[in-house]
């Protein structure tokens, strides 16, 4: 273990949650019978740091006279914060690395995890994680999607211990410039072609599951991948629960994605790929079913939609006949005609019930490329063997066009 410290005298000391948990009681302890101090410190006062009594015993003091320099008060407060949220890693940076061993009487990490105060486990999982600083690199994304208040939203994204574990960081400002930190730790796992992040996130010192991400990286490696597409699933700042699309981009550094998060600036083209993309279900639960949405007392109208029937374009005084199938129950609109594809489909309901609209694209040889239709709902699924709508939409040479379109069932 002494190699591994050798080796790494420069660099940052990873500890694990447990160790550094007991180093800092370890400290504070010791603090306070040194200087005979009896129940609560105030924190400020306690680690050195805003605005405190310089005349009064602080860590920051002692530190400083272990160290023979500078020690930011704060600093070991801000490490204290990070423990509290759930972070399972605690990083030290190089100029501190051995301070607060030192102030104890221990030369370093190693010297102080074997110290008798932890079990085999837990001290086999620290040098497991000294052990694997060597050969270990962080890798940098930040996440976009499509979130709370229907904008497109950002956060950073780390990952650790050679795509083992990850952090999540996400910041919402409110109307009045207040920043909402919600951070989720978590562990990964490589199956076949995809990336699963379960993650988890705390209050106080309660653990509650977060959100879940599936991501397909392939048969490469992860970390050749600039960008990579996937799927989330957990809960929003209104405790609603949510789904959608997600895009990680990759970057080099912690401060480019730092920057990256706090501008408010979107690449147009990950806002086409993800604006709307989102699914959220509403916290209540209703009794009655009719009452699950706006839409619900209109699905009978849906109901009655299906069926096969010929659809009849008039463009420029010519008409152009497609016939169509409104599948039962899934709403899809198919395409009866072998040499013809109907895509981007959709059935709705409008107006209270009272309009009927498809909206489709065509693919193959038609006049249309896509248009959308609306018909008044009680007449398209009433007894009429014919009936009229209205429709606008795309021609072959891309031109907008309207018009009239009749319908007619097919038996």
């Amino acid at each position: 273990m002494e190699n591994i410290l050798e080796r790494d005298n420069s660099e940052t000391l990873l500890l694990t949650k447990h160790v550094f948990s007991i180093l800092l009681n370890k400290v504070i302890t010791h603090f306070k019978e040194s200087h005979k101090i009896d129940g609560k410190y105030k924190d400020s006062q306690l680690y050195g740091f805003g605005n405190y009594d310089l005349e009064k015993a602080n860590l920051k003091n002692d530190l400083e006279l272990v160290l023979r320099g500078y020690v930011n008060g704060k600093y070991l407060y801000n490490k204290y914060r990070e423990a509290s949220s759930g972070k399972p890693i605690i990083k030290i940076s190089r100029e501190y690395r051995s301070l607060f061993f030192n102030y104890l009487g221990y030369r370093d990490v190693s010297e102080f995890v074997e110290s008798g105060l932890f079990t085999t486990k837990q001290r086999d999982k620290q040098f497991d994680l000294l052990r694997r600083k060597g050969n270990s690199i962080d890798h940098y994304y930040v996440c976009y999607y499509f979130g709370e208040d229907n904008k497109m939203n950002k956060g950073q994204v780390i990952i650790y211990n050679d795509w083992k574990t990850v952090e999540m960081i996400y910041v919402y400002v409110d109307e009045n410039g207040a920043k909402g930190v919600y951070t989720f730790y978590g562990t990964i796992n490589q199956s076949e072609d995809f990336a699963h992040f379960d993650t988890k996130y705390f209050v106080g010192n309660k653990k509650s599951e977060g959100a879940k991400f599936i991501f397909f990286i392939g048969k490469s490696s992860p970390n050749e991948r600039h960008y990579l597409i996937g799927t989330y699933s957990g809960f929003d700042k209104y405790d609603r629960a949510i789904a959608g699309k997600m895009i990680l981009k990759k970057y080099n550094a912690k401060l480019e994605i730092e920057e990256e998060v706090n501008s408010k600036l979107f690449d147009p083209i990950i806002c086409q790929e993800l604006n709307k993309v989102r699914l959220v279900v509403e916290s209540n639960i209703r009794k009655n079913p009719l009452r699950f949405s706006k839409k619900s007392p209109y699905a009978q109208i849906l109901s009655k939609t299906a069926g096969d029937y010929a659809f009849e374009f008039n463009i420029e005084g010519r008409n152009h006949c497609l016939k169509l199938r409104i599948e039962t129950y899934h709403h899809n609109i198919v395409s009866l005609n072998d040499s013809i594809i109907v895509e981007d489909d959709k059935v709705v309901v409008l107006n209270k019930g009272q309009i009927l609209n498809l909206d489709f694209a065509i693919s193959g040889v038609f006049h249309l490329q896509k248009t959308s239709i609306y018909i008044n709902a009680m007449d398209f699924i009433g007894k009429n063997k014919e009936v009229e709508g209205n429709f606008n939409g795309i021609d072959i040479n891309n031109k907008i066009v309207s018009g009239i379109v009749k319908i007619s069932r097919l038996y």
